[in-house]
Formats: C-alpha cells, sequence, structure tokens
C-alpha cells in the first residue's frame, strides 16, 4: 500500500528521524497489532485468560506493560462476547503504558483531564479497584457519550464524568488530585497508520496551533495536582512543537515541577530533546521519552512524567 504523506511532513522526517524514515513509512502501511488488558474490576485475570483460550485465541503478554497482551488472530476480540461484557478492553499496547508510569493505588484522588472515549480512564479505575476518586473530564458533549458508555461496561463504580473545558478545569480544582493525566488531543503523526487523512494534511501549523491548546491544559492539569503528586503528560505524536516545547514551558515557569526518569523496560525508545531547529528546552527532557512504532511495534508516543516537589 501507498502512504500518502504531505510534503511538509515527509520534510519534517526527513530532519527528524533521518535514515529511520523507511522504517516508519513501512509501520505507516500495517495495522496495528490487536492488544487488549483484562478487566479486573470484573473478572480476576486468570479465568479471563482461560476464557480466551477456551475460545482459541492465542494470548502473548505485551512486554513492556504490566496488564496488556496480544491476542490472535486478529479482529476476533472487539467483536466478542467477552468485550461487550467489559472484561477485557481492547487498547493500543503504548496507551497502557501511559498509565502504568502515573503510579495509581486504591485510594487515590485522579484527574484525566481529556478523558473521551475512556481507554486510559477505565484502566485507571481498574488501577484504583473501586477505591478513591476517578473524575474523567471532556470538553466534547459527543465524545462523552462514548466515555459514559465505556465506562459503564467496564463497570466504573467510583467514576464521575464531568463536561467542561480543561484549559480552566484546573484551576477551579487547584491542588486536589493525588494524580493528572494529560492525554492531550494532538496531531496524532503516532497513530497515522489508523488514519493515513492525518498524514495526507499536515503541516507546522497545524503542531504550533495545537501547541497552544496542550501548553494551556498542562498547565491548568498541574495547577489540580497536590503538592508530591504525579501528572504525566503524553502525545501520540512526534513534533517537538506538541511535546518539548509545551513541557519544557511548564519546568521553566514552575519551580516546583520535577521530571521523572520514566524508567521504562523491554521497549525501545529515544530520549527527549534538549535543543531542535534552533529552540532550546529544559535540560529536563533528556528524562522524557519518544517511542515511535518501529520502537513498539504498535502505537508511537510520547511522554513525561512530573512531580510536584513540596
Amino acid at each position: 500500500m501507498s502512504v500518502k504523506i504531505s510534503d511538509d511532513l515527509l520534510s519534517f522526517f526527513r530532519d527528524f528521524v533521518g535514515d529511520r524514515l523507511d522504517d516508519l513509512i513501512y509501520c505507516y502501511s500495517k495495522p496495528l497489532p490487536e492488544a487488549f488488558r483484562v478487566n479486573t474490576l470484573k473478572v480476576r485475570k486468570e479465568v479471563c485468560l482461560e476464557l480466551l483460550k477456551d475460545e482459541g485465541l492465542d494470548v502473548v503478554p505485551v512486554p513492556f506493560t504490566v496488564d496488556g497482551f496480544y491476542a490472535k488472530p486478529e479482529g476476533v476480540l472487539s467483536v466478542s462476547l467477552w468485550h461487550m461484557l467489559g472484561y477485557v478492553y481492547v487498547q493500543g499496547p503504548v496507551s497502557m503504558l501511559i498509565t502504568d508510569l502515573l503510579e495509581i493505588e486504591p485510594g487515590c484522588r485522579v484527574l484525566d483531564l481529556c478523558a473521551a472515549p475512556g481507554s486510559k480512564a477505565t484502566h485507571i479505575a481498574q488501577k484504583q479497584a473501586g477505591k478513591g476518586v476517578l473524575v474523567a473530564n471532556d470538553v466534547s458533549r459527543t465524545r462523552l457519550k462514548a466515555l459514559a458508555s465505556n465506562m459503564q461496561r467496564c463497570g466504573v463504580v467510583n467514576g464521575i464524568i464531568t463536561l467542561a473545558d480543561g484549559r480552566r478545569f484546573g484551576y477551579r480544582h487547584r491542588e486536589f488530585f493525588d494524580r493528572v493525566l494529560v492525554d492531550a488531543p494532538c496531531s496524532s503523526l503516532g497513530i497515522g497508520m489508523k488514519d493515513w487523512t492525518v498524514l495526507k494534511y499536515w503541516n507546522p501549523k497545524t503542531s504550533i496551533r495545537l501547541a497552544r491548546l496542550q501548553t494551556n491544559l498542562l498547565f491548568s492539569g498541574y495547577s489540580a495536582l497536590k503538592k508530591g503528586g504525579i501528572l504525566v503528560y503524553s502525545t501520540c505524536t512526534f513534533h517537538p512543537y506538541e511535546n518539548e516545547m509545551v513541557v519544557s514551558s511548564l519546568v521553566e515557569k514552575h519551580g516546583d515541577a520535577e521530571v521523572v526518569q520514566l524508567g521504562l523496560q523491554n521497549i525501545e525508545f529515544d530520549n527527549g530533546l534538549e535543543e531542535w531547529n534552533q529552540l532550546r528546552f529544559s535540560s529536563e527532557m533528556k528524562k522524557t521519552a519518544r517511542i515511535f512504532p518501529y520502537q513498539s511495534g504498535a502505537e508511537g508516543f510520547y511522554v513525561a512524567k512530573i512531580r510536584k516537589r513540596g
């Protein structure tokens, strides 16, 4: 298959990934592997895996996540009875890794600032084991319907769904949450294999426009974080405008913001950049990570983990 990529994006990729460009384009031409997690709010992991094996599914653990599995043959699980019952949640493996990094414990107060359609929100609730509070927020009433449906299907009983502008939400609930996830809207270059449209029409103005939104969301989420709490910022894209530039602006503005080493295992990644294209970022950005599809075998993501000192 021939992947349609805009001239602007091709130019950016040639500069950014260099001799790995062919690997990246090859990943765009392939569908994502089917991965899932067992929803332990409804069923014990061992019981569910046995049910899936009885259905003829070959299940293999994802090496870099706590809860993830690959399923073959692909395309079966998403239309299965176990999916409809909420026993399993079909989700990208790197997406699951993002939630792992929040270090959630039962009893935590957690804010998912951009929660719809609910993949990470339901994963957070699973780690809370019904204890504590999950506030799942989104600005889109349409997307909120999908979020509510997924939380209900997965048996989330400690979740509150809110419809609010995430850019302001944090300032109304200052230092209230133990954990905050800002999985920001982005240009989606890390999941271009799901929709080539994002590759065909990307230009630098796309990332510049989104960076303003992402920065406002991150600052808002950080305001809602308690002292000693952990915030994870993530995007499924690669451009430094949407990643290092956003996180660096928070670190430079807030002296109590400490970037935490991620400690990723069993997955290749690139360290975040300290400079790019005549832009200089905080030296703390080297503790962040950019994961390309040819490294994960699945989606591409950027992730930063931040602790509020005190």
